[in-house]
């Protein structure tokens, strides 16, 4: 049974990996997105519930690239060291992480677009969860719902695109 175990880890050692530092990327962005959005909110007064003014609009923009630079950083670097172990040496970081940056920026994008649409369309439909009340504090439950669904659309598609752009096997160039 453990053998069985260790070879089926051992065929998907990349995968496995990958999602071990997709988590750990997932806790990097989101740590920085909810501590700039809270932070500022709070010091903004930008209430729960308030997704749609040019104050928010604003702050939410800055949250999303922040976080996508912070994790975007800490992915590349992880995941060139202990991920995609079989990439090909011979390319050089700079042009790695230019791909990767491009890779991200469309990640960017989708992130973007799920997170605030579908924070949009949760607060239509369930007006209560754009101030929840957790712990004593005010939150918009839609946005963390929102974030969360973002995540896993983002994880897959950083996955296929550093498997197929930036990190390739030296065979498969």
């Amino acid at each position: 049974m453990i053998a069985k175990v260790k070879s089926l880890c051992a065929r998907h050692r990349e995968v496995l990996m990958y999602l071990i530092f997709g988590f750990l990327t997932t806790v990097v962005g989101w740590s920085v997105y909810y501590v700039l959005l809270f932070g500022g909110r709070a010091i903004f007064d930008i209430p729960a519930d308030e997704t749609t003014s040019v104050r928010y609009l604003a702050l939410y923009t800055a949250a999303q690239i922040l976080q996508w630079v912070c994790a975007g950083l800490f992915a590349f670097f992880t995941n060139r060291a202990w991920v995609f172990t079989h990439a090909d040496r011979s390319v050089s970081v700079w042009k790695q992480l230019v791909t990767f940056a491009g890779g991200r920026i469309i990640t960017l994008g989708i992130d973007y677009v799920i997170t605030f649409g579908l924070t949009l369309a949760l607060g239509a439909l369930i007006p209560a969860w754009t101030a929840a009340v957790l712990w004593g504090k005010t939150f918009n439950l839609c946005e963390l719902i929102s974030k969360l669904v973002a995540s896993v659309a983002v994880i897959i598609s950083n996955y296929v695109v550093s498997k197929l752009f930036v990190f390739k096997n030296k065979k498969e160039q």
